[in-house]
């Protein structure tokens, strides 16, 4: 396999982990009823997770 085929694994495999943590977000909002600045914060560390995520891919997985 070539590196270009690890990267897109690896980039598919990231995009999975997001959809789970969104997954988690979203029941956890619809089981417990929370104030709207706790689903903000909620949403604030959605983005950072995924932004994270995204970025340690980007640098590990890609040609620099």
């Amino acid at each position: 396999m070539t590196n270009t085929v690890y990267t897109l694994i690896a980039f598919f495999i990231t995009g999975i982990c997001i959809s789970i943590i969104f997954d988690i977000f979203r029941i956890s909002r619809k089981e417990f009823k929370t104030a709207n600045i706790i689903i903000y914060l909620e949403d604030i560390l959605f983005w950072i997770l995924s932004g994270a995520g995204i970025l340690f891919t980007i640098f590990n997985f890609t040609n620099r």
